[in-house]
């Protein structure tokens, strides 16, 4: 081989790494800085129990994750999540601890209530045009007071068997990191290999092309926010899991996590842009930081500055990419 081919051969390789790395979301990038900034802060932030700590608290973000994120590519968004994560775990352990022998079927139940809450805010902003952060935010204050009228303090007891969803493990790391690679697969593949996945996209990109396109925008909304309901039921099942009880305010902050998770992970406020791996690293990029920020001792009330200041900068960030793209 002579020296010009070797020289291409070197430019062409140059070429693909640099294409390769510029076509990794930074959402990778700040999640590879905060780690690195967990293993010089904390000595112990690498150990299999820190992991794992990390793994299953970031669970439940990452299923609901997948919800807000379809939601936003409609151009939409979802402010019942947290609210609807409260009232499944408050239902599940509420019902176990007095039937403890219905645990399967009072788990179909709260996924049903997920589905039902997910199906009426689908039908109200698809029918009745409601503008979907008013009509989520009001839904999620009445499901939330719903939930604190069912139980108003932290209670109720779920099964030994129901405790294992969380607890098992397949060698060193727990099964939960298993369930989001299948729901993030299945979703993943359904948005990007499916006409209904191509559809949500075309959605959120221009309503009125999709719709003279022959697309049924009412259809794909009612079954976007049908599926946000279902992962945040599920995500609510898997605390109850994870701390064996209920907790009426549990889901609070997951809204707007799941909403931070997803706009950082590439998907656009303003619909049509985005996907569910980098929501994926999103949730992940919440998670590693609330363990980081708790491992040293970071005050709660100034966890929540920080994260809403990151929640600002990732919305500032997409405002600019969509003005850039319109000009």
């Amino acid at each position: 081989m002579n020296d010009t081919n070797i020289t291409a051969e070197k430019q062409s390789q140059s070429r693909s790494l640099k294409s390769f790395f510029r076509h990794i979301r930074p959402v990778f990038y700040a999640l590879f800085l905060l780690c690195t900034i967990g293993i010089i802060t904390q000595p112990n932030f690498l150990t299999i129990r820190n992991l794992r700590n990390i793994i299953l608290s970031t669970t439940p973000w990452a299923i609901a994750t997948i919800g807000q994120t379809l939601t936003l590519l409609t151009a939409g968004i979802d402010l019942s999540i947290g609210p609807v994560v409260s009232l499944t775990n408050t239902v599940a352990a509420f019902l176990m601890k007095d039937y403890p022998e219905y645990a399967l079927g009072i788990s179909f139940l709260c996924i049903a209530l997920g589905l039902l809450i997910g199906l009426i805010n689908g039908l109200v902003i698809a029918y009745l045009k409601l503008n979907p952060f008013l009509f989520t935010l009001a839904s999620g204050i009445v499901i939330q007071g719903l939930t604190l009228g069912i139980m108003y303090q932290p209670g109720g007891l779920v099964t030994p068997e129901f405790l294992k969803i969380s607890r098992v493990s397949i060698g060193l790391f727990p099964l939960a990191i298993f369930y989001i690679l299948v729901l993030y697969a299945i979703g993943s593949f359904i948005l990007k290999r499916t006409s209904f996945g191509l559809s949500i996209y075309a959605v959120g990109g221009n309503q009125n092309s999709a719709r003279l396109s022959g697309i049924r925008i009412e259809r794909v909304l009612i079954a976007v926010y049908t599926i946000s309901g279902f992962t945040a039921a599920l995500a609510g099942l898997f605390i109850a899991s994870r701390i064996g009880s209920g907790d009426p305010i549990v889901g609070e902050p997951i809204s707007l996590d799941t909403l931070t998770a997803a706009v950082l992970g590439g998907t656009s406020l303003f619909g049509g842009i985005g996907d569910l791996w980098g929501g994926l690293a999103g949730a992940f990029f919440i998670g590693t930081l609330s363990t980081t920020l708790n491992l040293n001792n970071v005050s709660p009330f100034y966890q929540w500055i920080i994260k809403g200041f990151i929640l600002i900068a990732a919305m500032a960030i997409d405002l600019w990419r969509h003005a850039g793209n319109n000009e």
